[in-house]
């Protein structure tokens, strides 16, 4: 029989390595002895919009914008996050390209960190927001697609996205500029449901490289290690947010 109780991860991450998010659910199923059926979505406006309208999401591994209304929303509580992984935005042109005044500017959507951190590079570099055009394009990957198919000036990328980037494609874009706030990130958070699990939780997370298993875990998932957060990231996430929308 399939568990009631369910852990959502950020699709950017399932994406990545489904399996590797299989294992860790089975882990933390084994280490606290309860069930937890692990429930994947291919979209993250659904995967947040089924958190929030679906009972019995106790664990959740978000991004900071869905953290932030998984908390306001649904009073889940952060236990922990990685250690050293940070959510960046980095601008891109195309290379050689100049900027116009009034640029096309592509970006996955308004309802992530990293749109609000790229509007925070553009006050930087000196380039006007209000006289942009945005274009939405579901991804950051299909972000940095629009500026090398000429459909953008300008492209909001994440910064594992640009990482994961082949070395011929960058080199056909520049880099306009790029946030270093370090203030933003994933993390683990637990419902009220589960309210009495929470410390348990943040402690099974918290050891996971101290425990072989846990390790093959983490390393498969390219994380060195959890540590611990709580309620202050909150306030953080707000202000970086600014009108942050959830639906």
């Amino acid at each position: 029989m399939v568990s009631q109780y369910k852990l959502s991860v950020c699709p950017h991450d399932t994406a990545k390595n489904l399996l590797g998010w299989f294992t860790l659910n089975t882990y933390l199923q084994r280490k606290l002895g309860t069930g937890i059926h692990f429930d994947p979505q291919d979209n993250f406006l659904v995967e947040r919009q089924t958190v929030l309208e679906q009972p019995h999401h106790v664990v959740v591994y978000a991004n900071p914008y869905s953290a932030l209304c998984f908390a306001r929303d649904k009073a889940f509580v952060p236990v922990a996050r990685p250690v050293n992984v940070v959510d960046e935005t980095i601008v891109v042109a195309r290379a050689g390209a100049e900027v116009p005044a009034a640029p096309r500017i592509a970006s996955a959507t308004n309802k992530l960190i990293i749109h609000n951190l790229g509007l925070q590079v553009l006050a930087r570099v000196g380039i006007d927001a209000a006289a942009a055009e945005f274009k939405f394009v579901g991804n950051h990957l299909n972000a940095a697609k629009a500026v090398l198919q000429g459909e953008a000036d300008l492209g909001f990328v994440f910064n594992e996205t640009w990482a994961g980037m082949s070395a011929t494609t960058r080199a056909e874009l520049q880099v306009i500029g790029e946030s270093h706030d370090g203030h933003a990130f994933h993390c683990f958070m637990v419902s009220p449901e589960w309210a009495d699990k929470r410390d348990a939780i943040q402690q099974i997370l918290c050891a996971m490289h101290l425990d072989p298993a846990g390790l093959r875990v983490l390393e498969d998932l390219k994380f060195k290690a959890f540590e611990p957060v709580g309620d202050e990231i909150i306030p953080v996430l707000i202000k970086l947010a600014d009108n942050c929308d959830c639906t």
